[in-house]
């Protein structure tokens, strides 16, 4: 009789509300990975954040009734941010606009949902917000099926929105879901 193979040790993702203490491991994550230059706008040498200004947004967005700021921690290390910023007019209070990031070692495993996952279930609690909304490129195509499945819907898309380097052109999803 043939033993079954052991079953692959599975790591919890820890997903909670980030700290001051946190912001110089989320300043090490988004400089690791803007550097890979393909998911984000911004450019590694545009990028100016210092681990104050991180610990001050951090303190900021999860003191305000209508903002989090989120980490995923795997073994202990920050892996993944993400953050739901609330509208400061009183026309747009209601809409959390979405940021990710991942570490690029721990993509495909769970990471990236979880922390959707964490947001979307905080915002459906929030008695201010009725939808999330986020900005992603066209060509990334793991990140858009990844927020369909979650319900995001495209709500429009911007034709050469962004001009690479190398003179290409990206175009840019809007996307959201009401919660």
């Amino acid at each position: 009789m043939r033993t079954p193979a052991l079953a692959q040790k599975v790591t919890p993702i820890l997903i909670g509300n980030a700290l001051d203490s946190d912001a110089a491991d989320v300043v090490a994550l988004y400089r690791r990975t803007l550097e890979e230059g393909a998911w984000f706008i911004t450019y590694p040498d545009e990028f100016r954040g210092t681990e104050q200004w991180q610990a001050k947004i951090i303190r900021e967005w999860n003191t305000e009734t209508n903002s989090r700021f989120m980490v995923a921690r795997v073994d202990g290390q920050i892996v993944g941010a993400i953050s739901i910023t609330g509208g400061n007019k009183e026309r747009t209070h209601h809409v959390g606009n979405i940021e990710v990031f991942v570490a690029q070692d721990v993509r495909g495993r769970g990471v990236g949902r979880a922390l959707m996952a964490a947001a979307i279930l905080w915002a459906q609690s929030n008695p201010i917000l009725r939808k999330l909304g986020l900005h992603v490129f066209e060509d990334n195509t793991r990140a858009v099926a990844l927020y369909q499945q979650l319900g995001f819907v495209v709500e429009g898309r911007l034709e050469a929105e962004f001009q690479e380097i190398d003179g290409s052109f990206r175009n840019d999803l809007v996307m959201a879901l009401r919660v």
